[in-house]
């Protein structure tokens, strides 16, 4: 049987096709679920390469809080608890009584030292009286003893002139006498003259010794003005004391009351109305909402990217939606682990290499009084080369 024959046929190249072309059959040929796995890994290449970079050029801080400066309150006198007009997270303005302690017993010792200052004004009173009046009898006396001393002693004066004048007639009058120039009558008179000159000079001078002893005896009663005085200053030492000992007692009586120190918020209250407080006894704690700040423990192998000044980036757990801005004002001048209770000074040379910590205080731009102590915040700080 003769075989047909066959006609060859021209078989023609394909044209190329072009590269763009080329990709899309290659897509094509991907499945839906290759499609998805590659385009899952270029987006978390894209992302891992985007964290990195962040992580790299910034400082990371992802366990910072929220910090204030925490004011405890203590007694500083014993009592029982009559009144507590606040509540805990209840705000407060400077000046606002927290806390009253039965005050009886310090009302009436300040009463008692009240009473004792007004009895030793009173004696003060009547010391200056006295004084004023031992004074004043005292100069008197003094000056009329004076003035009869002058009396004396001029009437002294002129007695002796006349007591010498008296002795010379005499003793001109007994010579005369003797030569009978002279009456025995005269003779006479001139003795008794003189006598008698002699006698009140004696006189005088017995006045003027007298008055002599009344000037010193007058003088002698300025002592009783110098004890007076002695007194007197007894009485305003006394008064001083009473004075400083009622300034204590009304101090004491202030503290029976308890004041806020600042503009704040009540955190805790550690006691109730009617308990009993010691001396010292911690009542209350609070703090001020408007000075609030970033408390950060940077890593020592990030320290030296980070100084005073530095802008950071705040996130707070709390409001993740909204980015804060802050600045580095202080950086610790220890680690953290200096200040443990049990601190590990390591003797032994053996031990696990720990990175440390350093604080660092943040101030926020823009307060918030949203934010309060403790919250955890995340803090981002640009590093420098």
């Amino acid at each position: 049987m003769a075989q047909a024959k066959q006609t060859p046929q021209t078989i023609e190249n394909p044209a190329p096709e072009s590269d763009t072309a080329l990709g899309f059959a290659w897509l094509r040929t991907l499945s839906p679920s290759n499609a998805l796995v590659a385009a899952l890994t270029l987006l978390a290449v894209v992302w891992g390469g985007t964290w990195l970079y962040d992580r790299l050029t910034n400082v990371y801080v992802l366990d910072a809080r929220i910090a204030s400066d925490m004011l405890l309150l203590s007694s500083r006198v014993p009592g029982w608890i009559v009144a507590v007009p606040v509540t805990e997270a209840g705000l407060v303005t400077q000046g606002n009584t927290l806390l009253q302690i039965d005050d009886r017993a310090a009302t009436a010792r300040l009463g008692e030292l009240q009473a004792g200052v007004h009895v030793l004004d009173a004696e003060i009173e009547t010391f200056n009286a006295r004084i004023n009046v031992a004074t004043q009898r005292t100069d008197s006396h003094i000056d009329a003893a004076a003035a009869k001393l002058e009396a004396a002693l001029s009437e002294q004066t002129a007695s002796k002139g006349d007591l010498e004048i008296a002795l010379a007639e005499w003793q001109r009058a007994e010579p005369l006498r003797e030569r009978n120039l002279l009456s025995q009558q005269e003779f006479e008179a001139d003795r008794n003259t003189f006598r008698n000159a002699e006698q009140a000079a004696r006189r005088r001078d017995a006045e003027v010794a007298s008055t002599r002893a009344d000037l010193a005896e007058a003088e002698s009663e300025r002592a009783e003005v110098t004890v007076l005085e002695a007194g007197l200053l007894r009485l305003r030492n006394e008064r001083n004391q009473a004075v400083l000992q009622l300034a204590q007692a009304r101090t004491q009586l202030d503290y029976h009351t308890i004041d806020s120190p600042i503009d704040g918020v009540i955190d805790e209250l550690f006691i109730d109305s009617g308990e009993y407080v010691a001396a010292g006894q911690r009542v209350l704690m609070m703090h001020d909402p408007q000075k609030i700040w970033v408390k950060a423990n940077i890593k020592e192998t990030d320290l030296r990217h980070v100084s005073i000044g530095d802008e950071v980036e705040v996130v707070v757990d709390a409001y993740p939606d909204s980015t804060r801005t802050g600045s580095v004002v202080r950086i610790g001048a220890a680690a953290r682990s200096q200040f443990a209770l049990l601190p590990n000074p390591n003797p032994s040379g053996n031990f696990t290499k720990t990175t440390q910590r350093i604080e660092t205080k943040i101030e926020l731009l823009e307060p918030d009084s949203r934010l309060k102590p403790g919250m955890m915040v995340e803090v981002k700080i640009p590093r420098k080369q």
